[in-house]
């Protein structure tokens, strides 16, 4: 009994020993198919880095040995020119330029062979053949430094004697002496100079042989090796490439059935970014592609969304392979969660979808095989919540449009609503114009330009953002129109189509502030005269105090603190019209300073200047037919080396042209079409109009404009106009 339960004992522990080794083996086996691979792997690398390391070590060695044999070569050259140069001196004392010419050649022979006899024997640095400093390594060879101990003692009493010959010849003493002792030692040592130089170089030759072909040993055992390790790296790589076809097959029969059975886009994207061969039918309906399986996913999105996009989404798959990233903390980051794409049809066309993809870890035998891919159709969603935000925004554009009206002062708004429809008819008749060549298309363009930047700045006067906005995106139509080379009337189109939306716009304004004006005339009704007074204000000086607005409004756009100080605007009584041009002309020069002359707060601040910047406007009655409008800031000034720098960027004039022009000449492009120092285009700066503007107005009434300019204390515009009263009219 006793021995049978021994027996059971035994068998019990046997069992349990094999169980463990079969543990063993199955752990193994997980990563023992890897292992011939991985040691080929590592043994590659580490055979490639050896011999990288030894050929870079060896190959740096035999640079410096040719720069060696090179400098070794030209000591040869040095000892013949110093001989020579010695028999020029015995010959040209007649000749003073020749002479100091040997003079200085025998200087620098003698001090750029002593040096780099030094550098040789010693190690240190000495003039490369491209004059630049190069360190020579101290010669290792015995037989070198015997050559080049050898070479040093012939030199001493070589370099003693042409040592002693320059001293005289600087001193202004006799050098004929000196000079036949050098040249006693030149014809005494010159040839045993040269042949340890010949030595030296054919011994650094040797040298540099010999490490050459221990380079080409080594690369060659190398190579040899790699090709081997490749080999069986490759034998294993087919191997395993072999079995991963076969686990693929697996989870396609394993996947079949429930593909067939979705109603969404379904499929499998591999590490490669491969889709799987099997996929839902219905993908084929969303993505409109018949042949899906075996396609790069990548490249598939590339056919339907920008090339970024498509990266973008390999980058965002390849994470969630990556086991140390958990899955839930990326689901944020997915590029696809809503996407717009762009379907070719068979007609030539294209069908336009929103697509929603999500992506799911795909696991087998606890490892990440692939990314499951679901794709739903969510296209009338996306429309219907466009058209919600749509009707939104209609309301909210409502609401501000009626907000800005209310902050305006009726007599101004009335006033801008007149001057719109003028500027709308004046562009109209500039478009009907006919034009037959290409330069007179172009020329509209420019017209409407002018005409656009200054509806522009009376609606940033008056903080009418929308209708600013719209100038804007009108200006950035014309602007294109500009740079074409060959524009037609077809060209305009998209500019008649926006000036309609404007029209249209201008026409709803025009109806509210009917209605305002109504509604404020029964309300009237109940106060006081003062305080009618008061709400109505006075209507020239309500024409003038919103520049102030305007300022401090274009300041804080650009980041900028200014004070505003003006002076005269209500002394003249001026025609209606021809006050609006004035107004024109100084809403251009204000908006002048504070984008371009006015720096920021901390870059006055660095200047010592005060953060808040200072521009004054003065109307000015010079006399009864004559005024004066004067805008200075205490900006930056001119500054003429962006102007120039401007001109030859915009390839107007030749650098050689420019160049020759003083300040004068490149204030004056200041007021050319289209010219502007500003870096980008922005609602305020950029466009090269309003300076153009400013001075088409000044000609057109004949009169006069000067600048004064300091770098970085102020700058200053004067300008000299007519007074046109009321009973005048333009005209006059």
């Amino acid at each position: 009994m006793a021995k049978l339960s021994s027996t059971k004992l035994e068998t019990s522990e046997r069992s349990s020993k094999d169980g463990a080794k079969d543990g063993q083996k199955k752990v193994g086996s997980k990563y023992g198919k890897y292992s011939g691979i991985l040691i080929s792997v590592a043994l590659f690398i580490l055979l490639d880095a050896s011999v990288m390391i030894l050929n870079f070590y060896v190959s740096f060695e035999i640079s410096a040995d040719a720069i060696g044999i090179n400098l070794a070569g030209r000591q040869r050259m040095l000892s013949q020119r110093t001989a020579k140069t010695l028999y020029t001196l015995h010959s040209e004392t007649s000749d003073s330029k020749a002479f100091q010419d040997a003079v200085t050649e025998l200087t620098n022979t003698k001090n750029l062979f002593d040096s780099t006899l030094t550098a040789f024997t010693r190690g240190g640095e000495a003039q490369g053949a491209n004059k630049e400093p190069v360190v020579l390594p101290k010669v290792s060879s015995d037989e070198g430094q015997n050559t080049l101990r050898s070479a040093a003692e012939i030199w001493f009493d070589y370099k003693l004697s042409v040592d002693a010959l320059l001293a005289d010849i600087k001193e202004g003493r006799d050098f004929n002496k000196s000079l036949d002792k050098a040249l006693v030692q030149a014809k005494s040592k010159n040839l045993l100079l040269l042949g340890h130089m010949n030595d030296l170089t054919i011994n650094l030759e040797n040298v540099a042989s010999s490490k050459a072909s221990r380079l080409r040993i080594i690369q060659t055992v190398g190579i040899s090796l790699a090709i081997i390790n490749f080999l069986f790296i490759m034998l294993h790589f087919l191997r395993q490439l072999r079995d991963s076809d076969l686990v693929l097959e697996q989870a396609r029969k394993e996947t079949t059935e429930i593909l067939q059975t979705v109603n969404e886009g379904l499929f499998l994207v591999d590490e490669n970014m491969l889709i799987g061969n099997q996929h839902s039918t219905h993908l084929i309906d969303i993505l409109g592609v018949a042949d899906i399986a075996g396609q790069n996913f990548q490249h598939l999105l590339e056919n339907m969304i920008s090339e970024k996009d498509a990266e973008t989404a390999r980058g965002f798959i390849e994470l969630l392979f990556d086991k140390k990233i958990k899955e839930k903390l990326i689901g944020d980051l997915n590029p696809l969660n809503l996407i717009e794409v762009n379907i070719a049809q068979a007609s030539g066309g294209f069908l336009n979808k929103y697509l929603q993809f999500s992506f799911a870890r795909a696991l087998q035998d606890g490892d990440i095989s692939h990314v499951l891919v679901t794709v739903q159709d969510v296209t009338e969603k996306v429309r219907l919540e466009k058209a919600l935000v749509e009707s939104r925004k209609n309301s909210e554009s409502q609401i501000e449009l009626l907000t800005s009206l209310l902050h305006t002062h009726p007599s101004l708004l009335q006033e801008f609503i007149t001057n719109s429809y003028n500027c709308y008819n004046r562009i109209n008749n500039i478009l009907r114009q006919p034009a037959k060549t290409t330069p007179l298309v172009k020329e509209k363009a420019v017209s409407i330009f002018r005409e656009i930047h200054n509806f522009k700045g009376e609606a940033a006067s008056l903080k009418l953002e929308y209708f600013e906005n719209q100038a804007h995106a009108i200006e950035d139509t014309l602007a294109d129109l500009r740079s074409k080379a060959d524009i037609t009337g077809n060209d305009y189109l998209p500019l008649t189509v926006q000036l309609e939306n404007l029209i249209s716009y201008t026409q709803q304004v025009q109806q509210l502030t009917e209605k305002l004006a109504l509604f404020g005339h029964y309300t009237n009704k109940a106060l006081v005269p003062a305080s009618e007074k008061k709400i109505l204000g006075n209507r020239q000086q309500d024409g003038w105090n919103h520049l102030g607005d305007f300022v401090q409004n274009i300041a804080q756009r650009n980041g900028k603190l200014i004070k505003f100080v003006a002076s005269g605007l209500r002394d003249i009584e001026l025609d209606p019209d021809y006050a609006q041009q004035v107004k024109e002309i100084c809403v251009q020069l204000l908006r002048n300073a504070v984008t371009h002359g006015i720096e920021s707060p901390e870059d006055r601040e660095l200047t010592e200047k005060p953060i808040e910047g200072r521009i004054d406007l003065r109307l000015a009655k010079l006399s009864d037919e004559e005024m004066e409008i004067t805008v200075m800031d205490d900006g930056n000034g001119l500054d003429y080396s962006a102007i120039r720098e401007k001109a030859i960027e915009s390839g107007r004039w030749s650098e050689e042209e420019i160049d020759s022009w003083g300040n004068k000449h490149l204030l004056a492009l200041i007021f050319h079409e289209g010219f502007s120092t500003a870096k980008e285009v922005s609602k305020d700066a950029g466009r090269g109009v309003g300076m153009e503007a400013v001075m088409n107005h000044v000609l057109e009434h004949r009169g006069k404009i000067t600048v004064s300019s300091r770098r970085g204390r102020h700058c200053r515009f004067v300008i000299t106009l007519p007074i046109i009263t009321a009973r005048e009219g333009i005209a006059a």
